[in-house]
C-alpha cells in the first residue's frame, strides 16, 4: 500500500500544486481585487466637552468631510456603501495647532480590506471664548385676527432665553423672536414656536452657530373683542375777560375700543372735557383720547389723539366810570362802619353791542358785599347786577372797616 502511495510522488505533488494554482487563478479572475472611491464622508466629532471645559467653543475650519479610497475584493466592495464607512475626529486630542486626526474605519469589514487611503488626515478647528447672554423673547404675530377682534397681548414662556456661543457670534445678536400665526383667530389660544435669532442687520442667524436654553417656547395670545363708539369733546372754563367762546370742531368723531364683551357693553360712547380758560384767540390742539377712558377697555384706534379747533372771538366793550360814593356797601357787619378809599372807579363791560347799548351808569349800580368782613383795610371785589351775555373785567377796591365810633 505504501508503495502505491509513494509511486510517482513528484508527479503527484506537481499535479496538486497545479490544481491549487489553477484554483487561485480562477478565483482571482472571478473575484479580483479592485478599488473604489467613497466621497464626502461626513466626519463625526467626539469629546466636544473637552473644548467646553475650557470655556471655549470651536468652529470647523477644514476637514468636516473626507474622501476615502478602499482596495478590496470586488465582492467586498460591492457590499459596501458610504454609510459603512466611519470617519471620526477626537477633540480631546487636539494638537497645538488645533488639529485632530481623522480616523477612518469600516466596522465589520476591516479584515477584508486590502488597503484604504484618505485625501486628508486632520480636521482643523478654530477656538474662541464662550459667551452666554440673556435676551427677552419678542413675540411677533403673523396675519390678521378675525374682524371684530384685537390682540391684547402676546406672552412667551419662558420670556427670557439664554444664548451661548462664540463671543463674536453672540455679540452680533440683536433680538430673539418667536412667530405665531393669528390669522382668522376669534379666541385666545396657546401654541408652541421655535425661537429665531436675528443680528443687528435684521438677518436671520445660523442656528448651528450657537445654543439656546430652550428649543421651543410656549406662546399665549389673548384676544379682545372690539367696538366702534362715538367720541364727544365738550369745552369747559371761560375765555379771557372780553372774549367769548364761539364754536369748536374735532376729529375723529368715531374711535375703536377693545375689551371683554361685558365691559364693552358698559361703554356706549367716549366723552371728555377740554378747558379753554383764559384763551383769547382761535387755536388748535391735540387731545389725548386715552385720558377720557375710565372703564376696563382700551383704545386701539389708529388715532390715539384727537385734533381740536376752537374759535374764540373778542366781545364788544363799554367803559363806565363811578365815583366812590356811588358804590353801595352791602351787608356791613353789625356794629361796624365801612368806607371806600378810591376816589373814582372805571368799569369795563363786555358783550353784544345791542346789550351794551342798553346799559349805563344809571341803570347799573356797583356794590361791594362786606358780609363776614373784619376790622381793617382790605381789597374787596366789586359786583354789578349784569344781564346774561354781559361780563366785566374783575375789579376790586380798597375798603376800610372799623368799629362804630372809632
Amino acid at each position: 500500500m505504501k508503495e502505491k502511495l509513494t509511486r510517482n510522488l513528484g508527479l503527484k505533488l506537481l499535479s496538486l500544486f497545479m490544481a491549487i494554482l489553477t484554483w487561485l487563478i480562477i478565483l482571482n479572475i472571478a473575484d479580483p481585487v479592485k478599488e473604489k472611491n467613497f466621497n464626502d464622508i461626513e466626519v463625526s466629532i467626539i469629546n466636544e466637552n473637552a473644548v467646553a471645559q475650557k470655556d471655549k467653543v470651536y468652529e470647523v475650519v477644514s476637514g468636516n468631510s473626507v474622501n476615502v479610497t478602499i482596495r478590496a475584493k470586488r465582492s467586498v466592495l460591492e457590499s459596501l456603501s458610504k454609510s459603512d464607512i466611519k470617519a471620526v475626529a477626537d477633540l480631546s486630542e487636539l494638537s497645538v495647532v488645533n488639529a485632530a486626526e481623522i480616523k477612518v474605519t469600516v466596522p465589520g469589514h476591516e479584515r477584508d480590506i486590502v488597503e484604504k487611503t484618505q485625501n486628508i488626515s486632520t480636521m482643523k478647528v478654530s477656538l474662541e471664548n464662550l459667551k452666554t447672554e440673556q435676551f427677552r423673547i419678542n413675540v411677533v404675530a403673523n396675519g390678521e385676527v378675525a374682524s371684530g377682534y384685537y390682540v391684547k397681548e402676546k406672552l412667551a414662556s419662558p420670556n427670557i432665553i439664554e444664548v451661548s456661543g462664540a463671543e463674536t457670534v453672540v455679540s452680533k445678536i440683536k433680538e430673539v423672536v418667536v412667530e405665531v400665526n393669528v390669522a382668522g383667530k376669534r379666541q385666545s389660544f396657546t401654541d408652541t414656536a421655535v425661537p429665531k435669532v436675528y443680528d443687528n442687520n435684521g438677518t436671520l442667524m445660523d442656528s448651528d452657530k450657537f445654543k439656546l436654553s430652550a428649543e421651543e417656547v410656549e406662546v399665549t395670545v389673548n384676544l379682545l373683542q372690539t367696538k366702534t363708539v362715538r367720541l364727544y369733546i365738550e369745552v369747559t372754563g371761560e375765555p379771557y375777560p372780553g372774549y367769548k367762546y364761539v364754536d369748536k370742531d374735532f376729529e375723529p368723531k368715531l374711535v375703536v375700543i377693545a375689551g371683554e364683551k361685558d365691559e364693552l357693553d358698559k361703554v356706549p360712547y367716549i366723552s371728555g372735557d377740554y378747558n379753554i380758560t383764559n384763551k383769547r384767540e382761535d387755536f388748535e390742539d391735540q387731545v389725548n383720547i386715552t385720558d377720557f377712558i375710565k372703564d376696563d377697555v382700551i383704545l386701539i384706534d389708529d388715532n390715539q389723539t384727537a385734533a381740536i379747533k376752537v374759535k374764540i372771538e373778542k366781545m364788544d366793550s363799554k367803559d363806565l366810570s363811578y365815583d366812590s360814593s356811588e358804590i353801595e356797601l352791602r351787608n356791613i357787619p353789625s356794629g361796624m362802619e365801612a368806607k371806600t378809599g378810591t376816589a373814582n372807579m372805571h368799569v369795563k363791560l363786555y358783550g353784544n353791542s345791542d346789550y351794551l347799548n342798553m346799559l349805563n351808569k344809571y341803570n347799573l349800580k356797583p356794590y361791594i358785599d362786606l358780609k363776614g368782613a373784619k376790622v381793617g383795610t382790605d381789597y374787596f371785589n366789586v359786583g354789578l347786577d349784569l344781564p346774561d351775555g354781559v361780563t366785566l373785567d374783575p375789579l376790586s377796591v380798597m375798603v376800610s372797616v372799623s368799629g362804630a365810633g372809632t
